[in-house]
Order: structure tokens, then C-alpha cells, then sequence
């Protein structure tokens, strides 16, 4: 009995650390991602799949790829469904609240202190390169992104238009995803029926 209550505890202890990382790590993240929820998908991948192996890249990607057909804010979706992944409830709790503390400290401080401020040239030459800083951070993880998940022809082309669709016809980009995702099954589930058919004529 007090082996089982051994690991039961080394197992509340595990979870209420990676639940405090998840806290930190994303309250890090939001204090320094300005520029909306995708700036968050590099550093929350170094984080938790390169260095501390939580999620695996594709567990990343399928998470990328929900966040963007939910309504709501991206990086507070991004944080509780990832929180939610690595310690359950308690972890989407802690990542959400990570996420939602730096943003609410910091309009607390503009509204009070900096309100008279934010039209200074000086103040609007530092955003200006923080929004040169951000384009870079998205094309970085779209680039990485592309590479797990291009893998084939049939992803390639799939992403050829979805990129055509929003540039050039505005889909909505929940819409442009629950698309793809049937296109996906409806291909899926026509290879796994040629695959099938080739093994059933071969016996």
C-alpha cells in the first residue's frame, strides 16, 4: 500500500511541475509574443517538443490545426489545448492562465502610466520593428511547419490551394481547415480501399 501511495504521489508531484512549467513557460512566451497567437508556435515547440519532449511535432501540428478551426482567441486556445495534452484539466487551466497574466498586467500599465505615450515617433519606431521582428518569427514557423507536414505530392497540392484560396477567393480560415480535413479523409479513405482491393486481388 505505501508503494502505491509512493508512486500516486510521485505522480501528483510530476503533474503539479509540469503544471507550474506550463504556467511559466507560457506567461514567458505572451510577455514576449507581440504580434497574435502564431508567434507563440516556435517557442512553444522548442519548448515542449525539442527541449522537454511533452508533445511530439505531429501532436504540435494537429494542435495548430484545431486552434485554427475554434473560435475564439488563438493563444489562449493554443494554451489550453496544449496545457490540456501534457497535464489535463489542471494543464489547460495553468497554460491558460500563463497566457491571459502578461497581457492583463501589462494594459493595466499602459491604461495607468503610458495612455499619453503611445503616439510618441520614438514608441511608434519600436513597433514598427516589432512588427518586422514578428513577419519573420511566422515565416520561420510556417517554414518549419511545412516540413513535417509536407511529406507528398497529394499534401503539397492540398496546400497550393489552400494558400490560393486565402489569398486570392478570402476563405475563412476555419472553413479553409474543415475543408482540407475532409479532403483528407475522403483521399485517406480512397488510398486505404485501392491498398485493400490490390491485396484482396493478389490472394
Amino acid at each position: 500500500m505505501s508503494e502505491e501511495n509512493q508512486n500516486q504521489g510521485a505522480v501528483e508531484a510530476s503533474k503539479l511541475s509540469r503544471c507550474l512549467t506550463l504556467f511559466r513557460v507560457f506567461a514567458g512566451i505572451s510577455a514576449v509574443a507581440l504580434g497574435g497567437g502564431l508567434i507563440m508556435l516556435p517557442i512553444s515547440t522548442r519548448e515542449f517538443v525539442d527541449r522537454r519532449g511533452w508533445m511530439t511535432q505531429d501532436d504540435m501540428l494537429d494542435t495548430v490545426a484545431i486552434i485554427q478551426s475554434l473560435p475564439g482567441i488563438i493563444a489562449v486556445n493554443m494554451s489550453s489545448l496544449i496545457g490540456f495534452r501534457i497535464a489535463g484539466i489542471a494543464g489547460a487551466a495553468c497554460g491558460t492562465l500563463g497566457v491571459i497574466f502578461p497581457p492583463f498586467v501589462v494594459i493595466l500599465i499602459i491604461a495607468y502610466c503610458l495612455t499619453n505615450f503611445l503616439d510618441h515617433p520614438y514608441l511608434a519606431g519600436v513597433f514598427l520593428g516589432v512588427r518586422a521582428g514578428v513577419c519573420a518569427m511566422i515565416l520561420f514557423a510556417v517554414i518549419r511547419m511545412g516540413k513535417q507536414a509536407i511529406r507528398g505530392w497529394f499534401e503539397a497540392i492540398l496546400a497550393l490551394f489552400g494558400f490560393i484560396g486565402v489569398l486570392v477567393f478570402n476563405i475563412n480560415a476555419a472553413l479553409l481547415v474543415v475543408i482540407a480535413g475532409c479532403v483528407g479523409f475522403c483521399f485517406q479513405s480512397i488510398r486505404q480501399r485501392i491498398v485493400i482491393d490490390s491485396e484482396g486481388g493478389k490472394q
